[in-house]
């Protein structure tokens, strides 16, 4: 990997990992938020309003996200489906509702602070057909046609050699 796409990659999980340790109205309001001033990488919130969402969940709602990609994914019941860049999992959890007990979501994230939290998340709320892996979008730890749909937040914006 190329000395520039390496350090943005390390600039982006940093800044992730810390992101994942602060709550919502943090992320909002501090120097890693919204209106922040952290280094020279300041991240935008969309403001998307996830919360009429089934399956929505507040504690993996960091008010990353832009767009809401599940609800243009034509996910079915039962269907397998890899959401890439998956931090607390908020995506994950509504593409659950979706997908219901016979169906399987995995999120990928390269941030490890994120995938604790995702993973606390998913414990706390009971769902055992919910994964998160930790890996890079570049080189993905999923065997292929593994996954009926895959979705992203945003998170291709921030890949070096799209």
């Amino acid at each position: 990997m190329k000395t520039r796409e390496k350090t943005i990659k390390e600039v982006v999980r940093s800044k992730y990992n810390l992101i994942a340790n602060q709550d919502k109205a943090q992320n909002e309001t501090s120097c890693c938020g919204s209106t922040g001033c952290c280094d020279t990488i300041d991240y935008a919130i969309f403001s998307d309003d996830y919360s009429q969402l089934e399956g929505y969940n507040a504690d993996a709602d960091l008010g990353l996200g832009c767009g809401l990609p599940t609800e243009h994914a034509n996910i079915t019941e039962g269907d397998t489906v890899l959401d890439l860049g998956s931090g607390a999992g908020n995506d994950c959890f509504v593409a659950r509702s979706i997908v219901g007990e016979t169906g399987k979501v995995i999120g990928l994230d390269f941030a490890s602070n994120m995938l604790k939290k995702a993973r606390e998340n998913a414990e706390n709320l009971g769902y055992e057909n919910v994964e998160f892996i930790k890996g890079d979008i570049e080189d993905m730890p999923i065997q292929d046609s593994s996954v009926d749909v895959i979705v992203s937040n945003c998170v291709l914006n921030l890949v070096p050699d799209k």
